[in-house]
């Protein structure tokens, strides 16, 4: 199976919280050159403060990047693969990198040598046995990522810098008891839903992809489009032939095309299953069975639970906190299509629980809090800084 179309992972990567020490032996989109092709458009990225951004400024940023995200996820091998195979997310963390390094030489932020060397020994990558190891440091940077430590160790120094930039705006956040109490009844509290999904799988057989779209989209993304070895890193992965994503393709496409008539299907549901509810005086389940719909129940499930029926926890219960019991949703678009629902049965968390985790969760409540002020202050960066390019087509502008 294709890589690129392997599993939708809804993920929102927020480039300040990530610890960054480790940066890989590529740049860009792997093996090629960072030198910038004269006949490809724009000379530069976009403007910082007025001053022209270039292409292997960019390309350092990305590798930047990379390290964030191998250091955060090296754990968790799907949701890297995830991240490192999607390039306009890359490449959109890599700009946002640039507008925050700008940032830190601006606000005279230093990282003194020996914070980089605590970091560096501190590090599980670079431990044995819960010591560090001089020697297998250096084999790691020579074998596995390439990089001099000098070189390495600068990267280093840029990310405990972004650290610093954020704790620095943020240490102000403070928060009420009350307020950390709700954040935990939403966190650990549970519910209960009846539900309809609308998936788009109903439409594919009523839409026809022209094979030229097909080609399109693989002339334009065949650089992401990977097999994956099945020898368990026997082989390493490899890029696909036409013939070898065609399919996946089309079927990918099939289902851009069908979301969007599911879009207009769910809201006309929804209306009518309003009109229904309302001014006919019917239940969710009667109404629904007179539409030809099909109304499901789950058991009492929290944030952190798996509904595999559903999917998209998370979201579906954040949609839940402003439903009075019995309200109907607005249409809600997860990975498997749309839901509408209706809440059926609350249960609070444990505020005996809370009492003893409290000190420990409001930290956790703080750093959410603290995401959100630096999220505000990023798009705030982004609106003054133009591009000169689309970000997403990025490595077009690479030789």
């Amino acid at each position: 199976m294709l890589k690129l179309f392997r599993k939708k992972i809804v993920m929102k990567i927020i480039l300040w919280g990530l610890v960054v020490i480790i940066v890989p032996a590529f740049v860009l989109w792997g093996g090629a050159s960072s030198s910038r092709s004269k006949d490809k458009g724009p000379s530069y990225v976009g403007l910082v403060y007025n001053r022209k951004v270039s292409f292997d400024e960019l390309s350092n940023a990305l590798s930047g990047v990379r390290s964030q995200i191998i250091l955060s996820y090296y754990n968790q091998p799907k949701v890297l693969d995830a991240l490192l195979s999607n390039k306009p997310l890359l490449v959109k963390l890599a700009w946002d990198r640039i507008l925050m390094m700008e940032e830190v030489k601006r606000a005279g932020i230093k990282t003194p040598d020996k914070e980089v060397v605590d970091a560096l020994r501190s590090h599980p990558l670079f431990l044995r046995n819960g010591v560090f190891d001089d020697k297998f440091y250096r084999y790691i940077l020579k074998n596995s990522i390439g990089l001099e430590p000098r070189a390495f160790e600068e990267i280093v120094r840029d990310n405990l810098a972004l650290q610093k930039l954020s704790a620095s705006m943020t240490k102000d956040i403070t928060l009420s008891d009350e307020e950390i109490l709700s954040e935990y009844k939403k966190e650990f509290g549970k519910i209960k839903i009846s539900y309809i999904l609308l998936e788009p799988k109903e439409y594919f057989d009523k839409i026809t992809i022209d094979e030229n779209a097909v080609k399109d989209f693989y002339d334009k993304n065949k650089t992401g489009l990977l097999v994956k070895s099945n020898l368990k890193g026997a082989l390493p992965d490899r890029p696909a032939t036409f013939e070898e994503s065609k399919a996946d393709i089309e079927k990918y496409l099939k289902e851009v095309e069908a979301r969007k008539m599911l879009k207009t299907r769910s809201d006309e549901t929804h209306k009518e299953l309003l009109d229904r509810t309302g001014n006919r005086g019917e239940t969710f389940v009667k109404a629904a069975s007179k539409m030809g719909l099909a109304v499901k129940d789950t058991d009492l499930f929290s944030r952190k639970d798996s509904v595999e029926a559903i999917g998209d926890v998370p979201f579906i219960v954040e949609n839940s906190y402003n439903l009075k019991d019995l309200e109907l949703s607005n249409p809600l678009e997860i990975n498997k299509g749309y839901i509408i629902f209706e809440v059926v049965e609350r249960k609070d968390a444990d505020e005996e629980a809370f009492a003893k985790e409290k000190e420990e969760y409001s930290k956790t409540v703080r750093e959410s809090r603290s995401n959100l002020v630096m999220e505000k202050w990023l798009k705030g960066l982004e609106e003054k800084a133009p591009l000169a390019i689309k970000l997403e087509d990025a490595d077009k502008y690479y030789q």
